[in-house]
């Protein structure tokens, strides 16, 4: 037990939380804590492996999405804008569009024309990542393009090449119409 303890604390040591990365860092600790510590992580499939990869990012991204809306609107009563024209006289003027939904018309109404804390966050600025999660090949590559045979054969290795080249096309083959005959002489 001790040493799955040991190896969450160095997943976690080893990913630390970036701003433009928040949803990747989130799902590489998720399968790093969660998924990669399970014994029947390295018996999946390949294909397995990518699907949990697919279920914990999509787990990141909702999380990320939440935390945004939980920490910007901070337990008010808030719409999701969108932000349109505006203009700068005598302050600034904004025009704001939102969903037709009966809670935010009930939210608006209830709030009336009182003033209105406008809070300007984007989630998809944290939606980046690292690098992309990867899941175990099920079959290791196989050494085909080695410099090794190159050097021992130059015949042999001037052959291989020849091989891969393109099959040339035939020949583009001259037809006669069946209407213009030739006279026999020519």
């Amino acid at each position: 037990m001790e040493a799955t303890t040991d190896a969450v604390a160095q997943a976690e040591a080893a990913v630390e939380l970036g701003i433009e990365t928040l949803r990747g860092d989130i799902r590489d600790r998720i399968l790093d804590n969660i998924c990669r510590q399970m014994p029947c992580w390295t018996k999946m499939s390949e294909h397995e492996q990518r699907l949990m990869i697919g279920r914990c990012d999509e787990v990141a991204g909702k999380t990320v999405r939440e935390a945004i809306k939980v920490v910007a609107h901070q337990g008010f009563d808030h719409l999701v804008v969108s932000t349109g024209k505006w203009t700068v006289k005598d302050g600034i003027k904004l025009e704001v569009g939102a969903s037709g939904s009966v809670d935010d018309i009930t939210k608006l109404a209830e709030h009336g024309a009182k003033p209105a804390v406008l809070v300007l966050a984007e989630p998809s600025v944290f939606f980046g990542q690292r690098a992309d999660a990867v899941a175990d090949k099920d079959q290791p590559d196989l050494p085909i393009d080695e410099g090794d045979e190159a050097e021992d054969g130059d015949e042999e290795a001037e052959e291989t090449e020849a091989d891969r080249s393109p099959v040339p096309e035939p020949p583009a083959r001259e037809t006669r119409s069946r209407r213009t005959r030739e006279p026999a002489d020519a």
